[in-house]
């Protein structure tokens, strides 16, 4: 799994930590957007690392087909298993009672100082402002990457989009192709490619694509040596810089 911090956590580790997961819409989003199930433990392992975590509670229709099976997995993390069930009523109270989870833990913990939630809803913007603004507390969100309400991710001090393995790995080899691609054009056409040039050429074509992904990408490719780098005098300045060219065997794979 790969995570997406926004800010340096490492202060975090010592801070009395309670968290609130709507599973049920990181399950469907996870099963809709990349055909795959929550890496529940992966994340709590990341998680381990954010706060001294004093409880976690799970919020889902556990009656579903879809979610009832989760229940095991999830009770090797806690116990606080909260079946958001509605019975033959249509309206769907998830958000509700996990709410009213979140302000009872306020009220009966004071000396929780971090509230960390699994949601990317901007329908939470409100009540995390709240216990940030009026009663100090930090506020962390994890959200599946592409579900974060960015009123939501602005309101809290913190937080994290996920990314499932497969589609980690997917997405690390879309942007590798896009890098071999690109240097081998350049070389064809006898051009210098350079590092930070190379990471906003493909940034800039391909958006869907953060800069920092695109960067920890190259880097890798440089350091396993399918990427090389050559000193080259810029023809435009006399400076020298450090040109990207392809390994040999990337070359010969390529023609």
């Amino acid at each position: 799994m790969e995570y997406i911090l926004n800010a340096k956590s490492e202060i975090l580790s010592r801070v009395p930590t309670v968290v609130f997961v709507d599973y049920e819409t990181w399950l469907y989003g996870c099963v809709n957007q990349y055909h795959t199930e929550p890496d529940v433990l992966g994340w709590f392992n990341d998680l381990r690392d954010k706060g001294q975590i004093t409880d976690v509670l799970f919020f889902a229709d556990f009656t579903k087909d879809t979610t009832r099976h989760s229940a095991l997995k999830l009770r090797s993390i806690s116990n606080n298993i909260i079946d958001c069930s509605k019975g033959e009523k249509e309206k769907d109270y998830s958000d509700f009672i996990m709410l009213d989870h979140i302000y009872q833990r306020l009220i009966r913990q004071p000396d929780i100082k971090q509230f960390v939630l699994f949601t990317g809803d901007g329908h939470f913007q409100s009540a995390i402002a709240f216990l940030r603004n009026f009663n100090d507390k930090i506020i962390g969100i994890y959200s599946l990457r592409g579900s974060l309400s960015p009123q939501l991710a602005e309101a809290a001090n913190w937080y994290v989009e996920v990314i499932p393995p497969d589609e980690k790995d997917k997405r690390r080899d879309e942007i590798k192709n896009l890098i071999m691609e690109n240097l081998g054009r350049l070389e064809e056409n006898d051009k210098i490619a350079t590092f930070t040039k190379t990471v906003s050429v493909i940034h800039r074509h391909n958006p869907q694509f953060a800069e920092d992904d695109i960067k920890h990408v190259l880097s890798g490719m440089i350091e396993s040596n399918v990427i090389q780098k050559v000193e080259t005098v810029l023809p435009s300045s006399g400076f020298l810089a450090k040109r990207l060219v392809l390994g040999k065997e990337e070359v010969n794979e390529i023609s």
